[in-house]
């Protein structure tokens, strides 16, 4: 892992785990005005909202009165009710009875009309609105989520990131799209309901009156356990979606180690988790319905015998009886709407939390609120004093990692970080972009606090290139020119050109235009670690910052990259962390960092000549590096360092042949060095012993 990003885990300054309710919690006002606040802030307009809201009130209307010419006709068929003449309408027709039926019916269909075009009209604009709604939140997510520390991404898991992107913001999306006109439009209908019935007769209203309390307890009861059972579905699917992830993304891995088996059976049991917790959901929302069934068969069988009574008695007619029904099914048939949707209401509302959770994450590092624009840097470098730690909670007491560290680097001067891992090389290299800010003291660029420029003109003037070289699904150009906007095909080769990459690219079956896959899996480390040096010149930053870019390259490649990197730091600030000897030697001054401070520093030349903490670093890696590489052909400027590894060698007793350099049969094997060749060509030496099995 890159040392910069390695120096960031495990601090999660700005990182919250949302707690996952092992029971059912009561859904608290809180959790809805959290909803509301979401759909407050992300909405995009209000008019489709109040569009859809009014359309519901009409169709809430339309469903109210529906029953009332169903009654009247069953009245005037029994002859307890007028014809429509007598009440002043319009006569068409010789017949009253025909005239009435007729104009009946129309009023039936016509009710039926509205109530159907309102309905779907609502469902129009609400899907307009809920779709706005899905972009506006998934567009500020992706946002903030560019904005979180990298403590945050190391500590998450990218599958359940996605989740939260995709899946949870699909299901807040859904609901507004399809639910929420059934919710609310079920509302009005059950409070134009229990209007009518209070005018019709107040006896057969106190039965509703009774009802929707209890409809209200019984959601409130299930809709607890919806939550709770949803919060732990959609936390199960985003552990399946990121063991998928890792499963595909180290599929070289699990492939070479014959580990699928292994894999499988871990990835079977998070799959049996995420069905159980779906069947749990499933099993709730029919108990939930069986209630509801039973509910409404109770009520309506008490509004007929009621209702019955009132008959017998000469109270109301058997029109009005059937209104009465007929009014209880139609207040039952928003409460099998509610029935149908409410159980989303639970999972929506635990979405909303996972959605808010994220969101509210404060960033670790904010532009504050008088921040400038960034001049054109000039490269000079200054940390003041600077002490540093990584906290994992705000207050708390984390031992620094940096300790009143004061360092200059001129414009132009290439500077080597060098010391033990943890030490704090990668800290001083993250403070410059402002990846995080000190605790104490400033870190200045010419001359000037980081913290007075605003995070996106500085870090544009700032390249990186990373250990673990990062490119993106597209092709060549693409990556190449990802530096800036909009960037020619001219510039991208030449600094492809610069970047000892233009041979290779130019070889491939397309060019510039070749896709490189998925993290670049098609080409070479050397190859992609080119690449990410090109995008590096094609930015042409005042300062440049190098992460182990060298490390785990074979010799041919490290010497391209070498001599990349050589052109790429001409003119630029630079900040070197390496382990390479090669890439060491590359600076004009090297700073020893250890104890989270500055313990030497000088030229490379200054600095072994002293024989401190760099020489015996030096030496320690150049020796490394000699017992992993065959002679790859090193230049006069190398040959010091291969002589203090024969003059070390020979000291240890080990042979060394004429030719100045050590034989390579000359290693330690099995903890012996085995004899040479004697002057006639025969060996006393025994047989090498075969490693352990």
């Amino acid at each position: 892992m890159s040392a910069i990003r390695s120096a960031t885990a495990g601090v999660p300054s700005d990182t919250r785990v949302p707690e996952k309710p092992s029971s059912p919690q009561r859904v608290r006002l809180s959790d809805y005005r959290r909803g509301f606040a979401l759909l407050r802030r992300f909405h995009g307009g209000r008019r489709p909202f109040a569009l859809g809201s009014l359309l519901l009130l009409v169709e809430a209307l339309a469903a109210v009165v529906e029953p009332i010419p169903i009654a009247y006709l069953i009245d005037y068929l029994q002859g307890s009710a007028a014809a429509l003449r007598e009440l002043g309408w319009p006569g068409f027709g010789r017949s009253e009875r025909a005239e009435t039926i007729a104009l009946l019916i129309v009023g039936i269909v016509l009710l039926a009309a509205v109530n159907s075009a309102a309905d779907s009209l609502a469902e129009v604009c609400l899907a307009r609105g809920g779709r706005m709604l899905g972009y506006n939140i998934r567009v500020a997510m992706y946002s903030h989520l560019q904005r979180l520390s990298l403590a945050y991404h190391d500590r998450r898991r990218t599958g359940d990131v996605l989740t939260r992107v995709t899946g949870d913001v699909l299901v807040v999306e859904d609901f507004v799209v399809k639910s929420l006109s059934n919710l609310l439009g079920s509302f009005l209908v059950l409070v134009g309901t229990v209007g009518v019935l209070l005018w019709k007769e107040w006896t057969v209203a106190l039965i509703a009156v009774v009802v929707i309390p209890t409809l209200a307890l019984v959601s409130d009861y299930f809709s607890r356990r919806m939550k709770a059972l949803s919060k732990t579905q959609r936390a199960r699917e985003g552990e399946l979606a990121s063991t998928t992830q890792e499963m595909l993304t180290s599929i070289r891995l699990v492939q070479s180690y014959g580990r699928g088996s292994v894999d499988l059976e871990r990835f079977s049991e998070q799959t049996d988790k995420s069905m159980r917790a779906a069947v749990g959901v499933a099993t709730v929302q029919a108990q939930f319905s069986f209630v509801i069934a039973l509910l409404e068969a109770f009520t309506i069988s008490a509004i007929v015998w009621i209702g019955v009574l009132l008959v017998d008695s000469a109270a109301i007619s058997v029109g009005t009886l059937v209104f009465f029904v007929l009014v209880a099914q139609n207040m039952f048939k928003p409460s099998r709407k509610i029935v149908s949707e409410w159980y989303k209401v639970g999972k929506v509302l635990a979405s909303v939390d996972r959605i808010s959770d994220l969101l509210d994450l404060v960033p670790a590092v904010e532009d504050r609120p008088d921040a400038r624009p960034a001049p054109a840097f000039r490269g000079q470098v200054a940390f003041r004093s600077v002490t540093f730690a990584y906290h994992a909670e705000p207050d708390d007491s984390a031992p620094p990692v940096l300790r009143d560290v004061d360092l200059e680097i001129r414009p132009g001067e290439v500077v080597a970080l060098v010391g033990r891992s943890g030490a704090g090389k990668s800290t001083i290299a993250q403070l410059i972009p402002r990846l995080y800010d000190p605790d104490d003291g400033a870190v200045c660029i010419d001359g000037e606090d980081v913290r007075e420029y605003t995070l996106e003109s500085l870090r544009s003037q700032v390249s990186l290139v990373f250990q673990d070289t990062v490119l993106l699904s597209g092709s060549i150009a693409d990556n190449i020119g990802y530096g800036i906007e909009r960037a020619t095909r001219e510039r991208i080769e030449q600094a492809a050109r610069l970047a000892n990459a233009h041979d290779f690219v130019v070889a491939l079956p397309d060019g510039y235009d070749s896709e490189v896959g998925e993290r670049g899996a098609t080409l070479s480390g050397g190859q992609r670690q080119r690449l990410a040096i090109a995008r590096a010149f094609i930015r042409q930053a005042p300062i440049l910052v190098l992460d182990e870019p060298t490390t785990g390259l074979d010799a041919d490649s490290t010497r391209l990259v070498v001599g990349a990197l050589r052109t790429l730091m001409r003119r630029t600030t630079t900040i070197i962390i390496s382990h390479d000897p090669d890439l060491v030697r590359c600076a004009d001054r090297v700073l020893v960092v250890e104890n989270g401070g500055i313990a030497e520093e000088g030229s490379p030349a200054q600095l072994a000549r002293a024989g401190g903490r760099y020489a015996e670093l030096m030496r320690r890696w150049s020796a490394g590096n000699a017992g992993g590489r065959a002679d790859d052909g090193r230049g006069p400027e190398d040959r010091a360092t291969v002589e203090e590894i024969i003059r070390r060698l020979q000291a240890d007793g080990t042979p060394v042949p004429d030719g100045g350099r050590p034989h390579r049969h000359a290693l330690p094997v099995n903890g012996r060095t085995p004899p040479q060749q004697d002057g006639s060509g025969s060996t006393a030496a025994p047989a090498l012993e075969r490693p352990p099995a």
